[in-house]
Parts: structure tokens; sequence; C-alpha cells
């Protein structure tokens, strides 16, 4: 007698063939992941150290400016020297411009190591963004096979879901429904399992145990023997698959 279930045996193997496929589709770019995070460090390392030559190069205008500004400084008083018509007020003058003298020395040393550490640091650019641009080439070569790779899954997605509407098309409607739903609730393709024979060895000999091949639950003679009958769907008590008992 055929079992309300029998018909969903040759669906539920095409289902588990498209779940590896979507499974296999969706892996794909995944194991793009380390490249790719690669990827957005060294673009990161590059990113951290531009800003610094950026605010280097930010605090030199601003010493130049400085420098620039003790120059003017320095000349005006020069000029104001020149009027004095005292020696002590000339004196004053020329102590005014040294200090000024001393102070436009200090920023000039610092402008100086501002310039050597952008000098530096330009060099380091350099390797950042070979870096970089390594990492991309890397990353757009481990895409193109990724795409391509995913590109072919999909095609034997497509060829195998264009299988499935004539094998549920076979399935009893109502019987066909409860199963898409248990489907659906199931990540891992398997909506059907077969009820497994055991044979364990016990003290008073051998005993037969029947167990869910979904979930490994334990099955009585009862529930056997009304998946056996296929007169009605049966359900796991423990992960609510529809079960059935593979032909001898």
């Amino acid at each position: 007698m055929a079992g309300k279930t029998d018909t969903l045996i040759p669906l539920q193997q095409l289902d588990l063939e498209i779940h590896k496929l979507k499974v296999q589709a969706a892996e794909k770019p995944r194991i793009l992941a380390p490249v790719e995070a690669k990827l957005a460090h060294v673009k990161e390392k590059l990113g951290a150290l531009q800003a610094e030559i950026k605010a280097l190069k930010l605090e030199g205008a601003k010493r130049e400016l400085s420098v620039k500004e003790h120059e003017d400084r320095i000349t005006k008083i020069t000029a104001q020297s020149m009027t004095a018509k005292k020696n002590d007020e000339y004196q004053a003058f020329q102590k005014e411009i040294s200090g000024v003298k001393a102070e436009k020395a200090r920023v000039e040393d610092g402008l100086l190591d501002i310039y050597m550490q952008v000098e530096e640091k330009a060099k380091l650019e350099k390797v950042r963004l070979e870096e970089v641009k390594t990492a991309e080439a890397q990353f757009a070569a481990g895409k193109a096979e990724s795409d391509k790779d995913v590109a072919f899954l999909n095609r034997q997605l497509e060829e195998e879901l264009g299988k499935r509407a004539a094998l549920a098309g076979a399935v009893e409607k109502e019987v066909l429904r409860v199963y898409e739903r248990v489907l659906r609730a199931k990540d891992d393709g398997l909506a059907l399992a077969p009820a497994e024979k055991y044979e364990v060895i016990e003290d008073e000999g051998k005993v037969i145990d029947w167990r869910c091949g979904g979930c490994a639950a334990t099955l009585n003679l009862q529930d056997v023997n009304l998946i056996m009958m296929g007169r009605e769907v049966h359900f796991c008590r423990g992960c609510s698959r529809l079960l059935f008992i593979k032909p001898a």
C-alpha cells in the first residue's frame, strides 16, 4: 500500500540538493571575508597615516605663517629703532629684536622637525599604498573567482528548481502544504526524515530500536506501525519532521 509520504521522497531528495546548492552559493562570498578584512585593515592604516601627514602639513603651514609674522615684526622693530634718539631707547629696540629672533628660531626648529616627519611619513605612505594595491588585487581576483562559482551554482540551482515543479505536482496538495511548512521551519533542508531501525544488544538479547533520522528521537512501535500503514502523515515528536520508512 502506498503511503501518503511516498511521493514526497523524491521531492525531499531534490530539496536537499537545492538546499546544498543554496548553502554553497551563500558560502562563496563568505570565503572572501578574510581577504576583505585584510583590505579594510591596510586601507585603515593608510588612512590613518595620511591623516597624520595632513595634520603635520597643517601645523607646518601655521609655523610658516608664524615665521613670516616674526620676520615682519623684526623688520618693523628694526625700522622703529632707526628713529630712536637716545641710546637706551635704541638698546631697548635691539633687545626686543633679539627676543623676536630667538622666538623665530624656535619656531623654525619646530618647522624643520615637521618637514623631516612629513618626508619620512611620505616614504611610509608609498609602502602603505603598495599594500593597498596588492590587497585590492587579491580581493578583486578572489571576488571574480567567487562570482564565477556563484554563477555556476545558480545555474545548477535553476535547473533543480525547474525539476521541482513536476515532483511537487505529484504530491497530494494537503500533504505538500504540510511538507513545505515544515521545510520552511528547518534550516538544513530536511522536512521528511526516515524512521531508522537499529539492532541493539542488551542483557535480554537483541532489541530492535527505531529512531527519527532527523533528530534521533526514539520512536515507539505504535509510531512505526502507523508510519508503515501510511494512511496518515506522521510527525516526529522530537523535531516535528514528517516520517517515512525507506522502501525495502
